[in-house]
């Protein structure tokens, strides 16, 4: 398992989040303070994957399609078409909290126990398992994780073999490259270059190709291909930070990596997404919320 955590403050929001990646799972775990996400900005991957998304809300308030919030823990079975490859007429929903704490499980849906969609509704976990969520959010740690996983598992939500593939210690090619990836992911650095990225990994281009391709493919990272990848986490995070309640559009564009407000304007219209302006008056943080 590779995982690595990143802290950013923009303004008077923070976003962390800490990636875990194995061969059969990916999973996130989010604490976005006074930021919101919604999925009808969402961009999405340009490769559909037979996912599921295990949605549990830790804290804040999650409202599906326009309809009141609830609030505190609850989670739910997303379809792919619900969260990583939203598509018009899919379900929409939005999550934000002061802080809101999110775990975002992707595991096959060979491995889903539980019936697929938001419109099955909430499900019904229990006490342990939650408790295995609260001692993630505690420690951020792979060890928690894992038992997670088995809790989940054993309260036949996931398949009992998902932990099958979680290998002790990584081969050496993954342990290097991921050595060098750790750091641009801790900085929420997704404008590095390929060639950066080879200079301080001390590889040829071609070889940090092919590490980087073996390295998507088995840990099934989104996209198609690494610069796939960096093009949506770069989006979403521009996306996300568009909503907190006291910066510019511009100041998105210089945190997240774009060399001007019309490079990030220009990747919204490739993307699909309205202009930054109209997003961010469509997700600003409801400040009046930071009650809940």
């Amino acid at each position: 398992m590779l995982s690595a955590t990143s802290t950013r403050p923009f303004g008077s929001s923070t976003l962390k989040t800490t990636i875990f990646l194995e061969r059969r799972f990916r999973a996130h775990l989010v604490s976005r303070d006074r930021l919101l996400f919604d999925t009808a900005f969402s961009p999405p991957a340009r490769k559909a994957s037979p996912f599921v998304h295990l949605y549990a809300t830790l804290n804040g308030s999650f409202a599906i399609d326009g309809k009141p919030p609830t609030v505190g823990q609850q989670a739910y079975m997303l379809a792919e078409t619900e969260f990583d490859r939203v598509l018009p007429g899919s379900s929409k929903f939005r999550s934000w909290g002061n802080p809101g704490v999110i775990v975002e499980l992707r595991i096959p849906a060979a491995d889903v126990r539980r019936p697929i969609g938001m419109g099955h509704g909430p499900l019904e976990l229990p006490p342990a398992v939650w408790e295995a969520y609260r001692v993630l959010e505690a420690t951020r740690s792979e060890e928690s994780l894992h038992h997670l996983i088995v809790r989940l598992g054993e309260a036949g939500v996931l398949s009992k073999d998902l932990t099958s593939s979680v290998i002790a210690e990584e081969p050496e090619r993954f342990v290097r490259l991921w050595t060098v990836l750790r750091p641009l992911y801790e900085d929420l650095a997704t404008s590095a270059s390929l060639k950066q990225i080879a200079i301080v990994a001390k590889l040829s281009l071609r070889q940090l190709g092919r590490d980087l391709g073996d390295l998507t493919r088995t840990f099934g990272l989104f996209g198609a291909g690494f610069r796939d990848a960096m093009r949506v986490l770069r989006l979403r995070a521009a996306v996300l930070m568009l909503s907190a309640p006291d910066g510019t559009p511009s100041d998105v564009a210089r945190t997240v990596g774009y060399g001007s407000l019309d490079a990030m304007g220009r990747a919204f219209r490739d993307a699909q997404l309205p202009a930054p302006s109209i997003v961010q008056d469509a997700v600003r943080y409801p400040v009046a919320s930071d009650a809940t």
